[in-house]
């Protein structure tokens, strides 16, 4: 099912289910169960939504993580304020929270699995839609993840000058600027190919992006481009980012 473009419950369930972070189930129950105001309890999800994708974004540990929740249920933290306050306070390197600038940082440089790729740009997705977008948004096991550039890029795409560069395009293709969530998986032939014939497909039965992302509002500025080369990437990868971070303020 889909998720609102609001903090509640029903992200959070995408960042405990679908991007397995079990480890928050306790201290989300205890919550739950305990705060009674809707609105504190959403702006609680929030932060904790927040939390978790900042750090899974900069590839954080998460092996501190039960002793984490399990102090916030000891010391009975019921309110987003004391929430907020424990989480900057819990300041070593296993349970941080990651500065602005490490998330930018992160954006331009992680390569993440592609499970996590997915979660973040399907929740990015989710927040920048219109509310009456003539598209609905489905649910995150309905999308599949598609390098924009593709790994075998050599057979159809042009040479970079030297191979120091093809390296660095190897690298920077599995970034996050590279990743996109599409509604069906690409032929192998349309994934591989060039940049016109992944845009538009061979046909019906071999579509490409144009059909497999419209209407998601991730994919708008991609879908316009004549040509996708790092520059491109670069650019996705800052905007990715900034709504990245107008999302899951902390810092």
């Amino acid at each position: 099912m889909s998720i609102p473009a609001t903090f509640g419950i029903e992200r959070l369930n995408i960042v405990i289910f679908a991007l397995k972070s079990s480890t928050l189930i306790p201290y989300v129950l205890y919550i739950t169960k305990n705060v009674f105001d809707k609105e504190e309890l959403n702006k609680m999800y929030g932060i904790l939504e927040s939390y978790m994708m900042r750090r899974m974004v900069v590839q954080a540990t998460t092996r501190n993580y039960n002793h984490l929740f399990t102090s916030l249920i000891l010391n009975s933290v019921l309110d987003s304020d004391s929430l907020l306050s424990r989480l900057k306070d819990a300041g070593d390197s296993t349970t941080y929270i990651p500065t602005d600038e490490d998330v930018e940082n992160a954006f331009f440089t992680s390569k993440l699995i592609n499970l996590q790729s997915k979660g973040i740009i399907y929740l990015i997705e989710s927040s920048i839609r219109p509310a009456d977008s003539a598209v609905a948004l489905l649910g995150i096991k309905s999308y599949s993840l598609e390098h924009l550039m593709p790994k075998k890029w050599r057979n159809n795409w042009e040479y970079p000058d030297n191979e120091e560069l093809a390296h660095k395009r190897d690298s920077k293709l599995l970034t996050l600027g590279n990743l996109a969530i599409i509604t069906q998986s690409l032929n192998s032939s349309i994934r591989d190919a060039d940049w016109e014939t992944k845009k538009q497909g061979k046909g019906a039965t071999k579509p490409g992006l144009s059909l497999c992302a419209s209407g998601l509002m991730t994919m708008v500025d991609v879908l316009s481009k004549d040509t996708w080369d790092e520059e491109c990437i670069t650019e996705r990868s800052r905007w990715l980012c900034q709504q990245g971070l107008k999302l899951w303020k902390l810092c």
